[in-house]
């Protein structure tokens, strides 16, 4: 009788550990089952460098994911548009913000790019970046664009779209890198918060950066050093217009810094989601679904930038052919893609 109440728990104690343990792939153990399931442990996000309007968008975006997928690990990896473009290419990263204009050169094989990038595509257009050149109010020798050629810019990532999209605006003005060099001037390239730093201690003289409208860094600077927004030509605005750079004119918005009483003419990029052809279906269905339901927390943390994020402009400088088919999926679902 002994014997057997033994043979009786002990089997008990064996059946409980082996369920407690689970005997297939599928089981959650630790985990949460409501939530959604990634195809892999971790999710690299390629974004811009500390300081720029990009960094806190995909912040969110790392909160949000690791929020609805199941044991996911959402990291960010600082870059640039040309560079992001680059690293899903090589399959550094999963998906990354870039510049629409940059994409579009990528899946063409056109500019930086000499061959065609077949592993890219879309996911979403998100928004307008304005393009600022600025520097310290003080420095009265800057006071048009002509006046920086011979001067020290700093132009944000190395690999970056804004660095490209520059020197495609400075070409109205008869303005290249080697016009620079031989004038006496200099480029350096880093993150923005760095730059903002360098202009502050006159390392540099002007700095590029992009936002949406405002730089983040820039306004990190500017409590205790005023700046100066240098304007665009409209008819150099023109011109760039016509050519099919991806580039279009608009207007930094008044108060977007200290004491910038009114709007200053530049030129502007479209900043975008891309993913990884071979990244799974469903995984891009989900990640895309969750961007877009979840405004309301890019409203609460981002309000400046989640304001441009609407389904009106998704497809904005994208060829809708070009989308991941996860991210169609979703599109398709929501009766925005026709």
């Amino acid at each position: 009788m002994m014997k057997s109440a033994l043979l009786k728990a002990t089997f008990g104690i064996l059946m409980v550990v082996l369920v407690g343990c689970g005997s297939g792939e599928g089981d959650n153990v630790g985990g949460d089952n409501s939530k959604l399931t990634a195809p892999e442990k971790f999710l690299q996000i390629g974004t811009g460098p500390m300081g720029s309007g990009w960094y806190p968008i995909t912040t969110v975006m790392s909160d949000i994911y690791m929020d609805n997928f199941n044991g996911l690990n959402a990291s960010q990896i600082e870059g640039g548009s040309t560079a992001n473009l680059r690293s899903l290419d090589v399959g550094d990263i999963h998906i990354g913000m870039n510049y629409t204009s940059d994409y579009s050169e990528a899946i063409a094989g056109e500019g930086t790019f000499e061959e065609k990038l077949d592993t890219v595509a879309a996911v979403a257009s998100l928004t307008p970046v304005y393009q600022t050149i600025a520097v310290l109010d003080k420095n009265n020798k800057i006071n048009k664009i002509q006046d920086i050629e011979d001067k020290h810019i700093f132009l944000g990532p190395k690999n970056g779209g804004g660095a490209v999209a520059f020197w495609k605006m400075m070409k109205e003005y008869g303005i290249d890198e080697e016009s620079v060099k031989n004038a006496g001037g200099k480029t350096s390239y880093g993150d923005y918060n760095d730059g903002a730093a360098m202009l502050v201690d006159n390392s540099v003289d002007v700095f590029l950066g992009g936002g949406a409208p405002s730089v983040l860094a820039l306004q990190d600077i500017e409590l205790t050093n005023k700046l100066r927004i240098l304007p665009i030509d409209q008819d150099k605005l023109d011109k760039i217009e016509e050519k099919d750079y991806g580039i279009s004119a608009g207007a930094i918005p008044a108060q977007s810094y200290i004491g910038m009483d009114e709007e200053v003419l530049t030129y502007t990029t479209v900043s975008m989601l891309t993913a990884r052809t071979d990244l799974d279906e469903e995984y891009v269905y989900n990640l895309t679904k969750l961007f877009w339901e979840n405004i309301d927390i890019f409203e609460e943390q981002i309000p400046e930038r989640a304001a441009h994020f609407t389904k009106d402009t998704i497809f904005d400088g994208i060829d809708k052919t070009t989308l991941h088919p996860g991210a169609k999926k979703y599109y398709e679902e929501e009766g925005i893609f026709e």
